[in-house]
């Protein structure tokens, strides 16, 4: 991790004081965001995968009904797709999957079925099956 150079003993009160007054500003919703990025960061571990950004439409099927929507994110085992909470209200979790979009390395049509593992006001997140082959984990 870089050191900021402007960090010492003597201005670490200074730095918190200047931190926390940033995070009062933002808007709740931000605050949550960051936290969930700072606590992965500090336990590191809980994923096996680590997840890449990734923009693109997917197509999936659950309780034999079809959506539309776009992965945020994706690891092998897994993806993040945004959804608005009205359109997904009758999904749960461990509801499963029917997935199709562009594999992130091939381009090619993938087609998946996994198990919703949460759902939030952003999104549902999904675990495939099995890991999404030729994956490259960068």
């Amino acid at each position: 991790m870089k050191h900021l150079s402007y960090v010492n003993k003597s201005n670490i009160s200074a730095v918190t004081a200047k931190l926390f007054g940033l995070i009062l500003k933002m808007p709740l919703e931000e605050r949550e965001k960051m936290l969930a990025e700072l606590e992965a960061r500090q336990n590191p571990s809980k994923r096996k995968y680590l997840r890449k950004q990734y923009f693109m439409s997917v197509q999936y099927v659950v309780n034999e009904r079809l959506y539309d929507g776009f992965i945020k994110n994706i690891s092998p085992a897994g993806i993040f797709i945004e959804t608005s909470h009205e359109d997904t209200s009758d999904i749960k979790a461990n509801d499963p999957v029917i997935l199709s979009f562009k594999h992130p390395d091939s381009n090619e049509q993938v087609k998946l079925t996994g198990d919703v593992v949460r759902k939030d006001k952003d999104g549902i997140g999904v675990s495939f099956h099995q890991l999404l082959s030729n994956f490259l984990n960068r």
